[in-house]
């Protein structure tokens, strides 16, 4: 007969076991070493969890040292041939264990994920840091150059983001702020909201941001809002970066200023939405589109911060 205590057990857990059995395969797979999360030539194994953590990573000179990423992550183009480990909303502890990481580095906003709590408790160390603004970015920079032995290479990473920054800053200096709405979607029409690294960005090119008063970071607008907030710029990701995007949506509202005056253009995700340590690059790009009065000068061209220039703007058809 089962004593109270035997009957009292609970049952494991499938991601109790998924660690148990993940824990057993990789040991095995490591030829009796004792630990699985070091390497004897004390190299570091890292996985990124995140494109800005990736960017990051390689931004810092430790390309080599990445063994995995995340399914979204593709810049550099070098990441395109490394293993990918799911997203940062689902991460794959298996194919993460696997890899035998010294160290897995995520975003902050993933932190109570159960894979997260999951890899913690099979020992792996774990690093989580912050994308959602400038001065996060800044400190997830000096943070993961810290952690990897990159100490150096983050501080000399972040003077030359300030010094990109001040010298555009120094462009706008004498231009007018103008209201600025930037579009993320159509259906529905989601904008950049305030608390946004974007948003930031957005002041710092001086604009004002005709979303940034919204309660929500992503906030969804009604086109009566927006035809009453009489944008000058609209910078609208869904017409992407083609010169020829169809244009017939913002020509239907003649009344707004940036319709009636030519000033509808696209934007390039590539860097725009993606927050790391090319935000100066990111700056720089929404500064030409809402004051390119500021960078008129010839040897100003878009091709210096590695933009085709008719991939800058896609400007509303007459």
């Amino acid at each position: 007969m089962r004593s109270d205590a035997d009957t009292s057990r609970k049952p494991a857990t499938p991601l109790l076991v998924t660690i148990v059995l993940t824990i057993i395969a990789v040991f095995a797979g490591c030829g009796g070493r004792t630990s699985p999360m070091h390497e004897q030539n004390g190299q570091q194994r890292v996985v990124s969890l995140a494109p800005a953590i990736t960017e990051t990573l390689f931004a810092l000179g430790a390309g080599p040292q990445v063994v995995g990423v995340s399914q979204y992550c593709d810049y550099p183009p070098e990441v395109l041939k490394l293993p990918k480990i799911g997203t940062f909303l689902t991460p794959n502890i298996e194919a993460i264990a696997g890899l035998r990481p010294t160290i897995v580095i995520g975003l902050q906003t993933s932190s109570d994920l159960r894979e997260i709590h999951a890899l913690r408790e099979m020992g792996f160390s774990v690093l989580m840091v912050d994308d959602n603004s400038i001065a996060g970015i800044e400190a997830g920079i000096r943070i993961i150059g810290d952690a990897i032995g990159h100490a150096s290479d983050g501080r000399a990473l972040l003077e030359r983001i300030h010094l990109q920054v001040a010298a555009i800053e120094a462009r706008l200096r004498s231009v007018p702020d103008c209201r600025v709405l930037m579009v993320v979607g159509h259906q529905p029409m989601v904008a950049v909201g305030g608390g946004t690294y974007l948003d930031e960005l957005l002041k710092m090119a001086r604009a004002t941001n005709i979303a940034a008063d919204s309660a929500q970071t992503w906030p969804r607008l009604s086109l009566e809002y927006i035809i009453a907030m009489r944008p000058q710029v609209i910078l609208d990701g869904q017409m992407g970066t083609d010169p020829n995007s169809p244009s017939a949506f913002w020509a239907k509202y003649p009344t707004i200023p940036a319709v009636r005056d030519d000033r509808v253009v696209g934007y390039p995700e590539n860097p725009t939405l993606h927050p790391g340590p090319r935000i100066a690059q990111t700056l720089e790009l929404l500064a030409r589109l809402i004051h390119p009065e500021a960078f008129s000068r010839a040897t100003d061209s878009p091709a210096r911060i590695g933009i085709r220039p008719n991939l800058v703007v896609s400007r509303l058809a007459g």
